[in-house]
């Protein structure tokens, strides 16, 4: 989903959702969405 499928569903401004998604990619080390997903399925590490 995108920052503004997201922010729908939880109420929540698009700009509070890219805030907290810029937080999370930092703190994992992640620059993109497909890193993070590749992580998440289990082919790729942080950082």
């Amino acid at each position: 989903m995108g920052n503004r499928e997201i922010a729908e569903r939880l109420f929540l401004s698009k700009r509070t959702v890219g805030s907290h998604r810029e937080h999370i990619f930092t703190k994992l080390g992640f620059s993109s969405r497909t890193q993070l997903a590749n992580w998440v399925a289990g082919y790729g590490e942080p950082g």
